[in-house]
Formats: C-alpha cells, sequence, structure tokens
C-alpha cells in the first residue's frame, strides 16, 4: 500500500496513551497506520508514530487533542 499521502500527527512513547488514540481515531472512522521505530507494525515499547490521510489530518488532531485532555 503506498502511503505517501499519509501524515504523522502524533509521536508517542506511552503505548497506554498512544493505543487510545488509535482506537479513538478508528472508532471515528479515520483510517490509521502506526509505525514504529522500524516503520512496522508490530508493537514496541518504543516510541510510535500515528499516521493519517492527508485529507483527514485536521478531523484527526481534534480527536487526537481531545483524548489527550483525559
Amino acid at each position: 500500500m503506498n502511503t505517501d499521502n499519509y501524515i504523522t500527527v502524533r509521536t508517542y512513547h506511552d503505548n497506554v496513551l498512544g493505543e487510545l488514540v488509535l482506537s479513538a481515531l478508528n472508532n471515528a472512522g479515520i483510517k490509521t497506520f502506526r509505525f514504529d521505530e522500524t516503520n512496522s507494525m508490530i508493537p514496541t515499547e518504543n516510541m510510535f508514530e500515528i499516521k493519517v490521510h492527508a485529507s483527514d489530518v485536521e478531523e484527526a488532531i481534534e480527536i487526537i487533542e481531545a483524548q489527550e485532555g483525559l
């Protein structure tokens, strides 16, 4: 799959918070990709990035900010 039009909207070191945000984005119908430091989809305890399609960035940021305010 070509991910050229996908943009990193957040980088997390806290896997729990990151997974909560991923879940909220997916529940809102936003297709997400989680990339760890090695660009694989395998969860690790290291830093990972959440990427969304360029057309979903604004909506994704609103959802992320609401989740981070918990």
